[in-house]
């Protein structure tokens, strides 16, 4: 049977799924396990309770990456919710096989009340919010006084509240989401972005004053890493060498550093 892939520009609905859940023993589960980790590290005050997770372009994984993220942070007891305000190319949905109704422009738009807005996945344990019906005022939306107004109140109910967003140069949404944040995660495919995209992406968070706070690799050919050395045949007693020499599409994880004054550089030199 052919292995699903977490990452692919087309992807399909049965793409989008839970690796920690359904492969919890795998290599690629550890990848997300060492990721909250390092996030982990880097919250140890817990001043970071709005995430924003966000890419330089389409197709870096980021939903896939979000998703996983937060399962693994429901798994250890915290209260979890995440956001779709992706809202021209939602995903969250997919994700939890859920309607894109009752959503984030419904509720602005005063069609749905709180109590209906935040639903529950009893199978993952993971709070989510979808993005609801269509706008062509996204911007009226993201910077909209009630949305201020609950992400407050989310941040006082919840432990984490994660907010997966546009890429950055792809539209102005995630600089409006910014400002709703503590902190963003920039998610970079290896070997799909380009050097001057990534940098401009980055330069862009920085212009605008955004607090970046790591950034997690995808697409990475873990065979061809250095980590391979390190990982084939200790610490992964139980994955096969298939499993490890078949993870090109698959998450690898590494953390860049609370400061972003050389955020650019430090990213290039892990391509």
């Amino acid at each position: 049977m052919r292995r699903k892939k977490l990452f692919q520009k087309e992807r399909v609905q049965q793409y989008d799924y839970l690796v920690v859940h359904e492969q919890p023993m795998s290599y690629h589960a550890e990848a997300f396990q060492k990721a909250l980790v390092n996030l982990e590290y880097v919250n140890v005050d817990g001043n970071l309770k709005v995430l924003q997770f966000t890419s330089s372009l389409a197709g870096a994984g980021k939903t896939t990456t979000i998703s996983n993220i937060a399962y693994l942070m429901a798994k250890k007891g915290k209260k979890v919710v995440v956001l779709d305000l992706d809202l021209r190319k939602p995903k969250i949905n997919r994700i939890f096989k859920a309607a894109n109704e009752n959503g984030i422009t419904d509720y602005l738009a005063g069609k749905v009340k709180y109590e209906k807005l935040v639903r529950y996945d009893e199978k993952f344990k993971i709070h989510y919010i979808v993005s609801g019906e269509k706008t062509t005022a996204v911007v009226n939306v993201l910077e909209a006084q009630k949305l201020k107004d609950l992400i407050a109140r989310l941040r006082a109910e919840f432990d984490y509240v994660i907010l997966d967003s546009p890429p950055v140069l792809a539209v102005s949404d995630s600089l409006y989401i910014a400002r709703l944040a503590d902190g963003v995660i920039f998610v970079v495919a290896q070997n799909e972005a380009k050097r001057a995209v990534i940098n401009e992406a980055i330069a862009t968070l920085k212009q605008n004053n955004v607090n970046i706070i790591g950034s997690m690799f995808t697409l990475v050919d873990v065979k061809e890493s250095e980590l391979y050395a390190y990982t084939y045949g200790y610490g992964y007693g139980y994955t096969s060498s298939e499993q490890i020499e078949d993870t090109k599409e698959w998450l690898i994880f590494i953390h860049i550093s609370c400061q972003t004054s050389m955020m650019g550089q430090k990213v290039m030199k892990k391509l």
